[in-house]
């Protein structure tokens, strides 16, 4: 049976491609952030149903979740920290993994969520801790609670990668406080202000807003 929706009439349980296709271009944000989902690693999971803790076999991604690439490019031991989510293109860019264009600009890999495993999730959004409130019931999440569980991951995620999460972020904000008077953050900055700024150093305006914040990155 047809269903009616803003953007026209479709079936989103139609067996006809044409229409899958159709709700999945005018799917809303709310939806494209639930069909946005990584599984959560299988032995974190059974770390903390030990603790006494039941994790969600899979949760939408959010920036701040550290993962492993599990298939495709980049696939490997080696963690990574989610530094964007964009759900209109349905991809994922994460810190560490780079590529470079013909004219040397290097940028962000967009990666696709069924690609990641989720082996440290960030719980510091309180709306997120829904999803714990469903599986656990009984608990109360305080702040202590919370930072026990975080704990509890970052040890896991030390043990699988080998490196330390919490040595990581500290030498990032070592790094980001000692660079912050002399580099500027561009990313901060709407497109057509990047394209001012370009404008005044004789530089190209074409591009995205990535490329263009590359741009402006390099003439520094």
């Amino acid at each position: 049976m047809a269903a009616h929706c803003r953007y026209g009439i479709h079936n989103s349980m139609s067996k006809q491609p044409r229409k899958q296709r159709l709700a999945r271009h005018t799917a809303p944000l709310h939806r494209r952030h639930r069909e946005m989902a990584a599984p959560l690693d299988r032995g974190l999971r059974r770390r903390q149903e030990e603790r006494g803790y039941i994790y969600p076999r899979s949760i939408p991604v959010r920036t701040g979740d550290r993962v492993l690439i599990v298939r495709g490019e980049g696939r490997g031991s080696e963690g990574h920290r989610i530094s964007q989510v964009d759900r209109r293109a349905r991809k994922i860019y994460v810190d560490g993994f780079t590529y470079h264009k013909s004219d040397g600009t290097e940028l962000q890999r967009p990666i696709d969520p069924s690609n990641l495993v989720v082996i440290n999730p960030d719980w510091s959004d309180v709306r997120r801790r829904r999803i714990l409130d469903r599986a656990n019931e009984g608990v109360e999440w305080t702040d202590e609670t919370v930072a026990e569980l975080e704990a509890a991951e970052d040890e896991y995620e030390a043990e699988v990668t080998g490196v330390d999460p919490r040595e990581v972020d500290a030498e990032a904000d070592t790094e980001g406080d000692s660079g912050k008077d002399d580099v500027r953050d561009w990313s901060a900055l709407t497109v057509s202000e990047l394209k001012g700024e370009l404008k005044e150093r004789g530089l190209p305006i074409s591009g995205k807003k990535a490329e263009l914040v590359a741009r402006l990155e390099e003439s520094e």
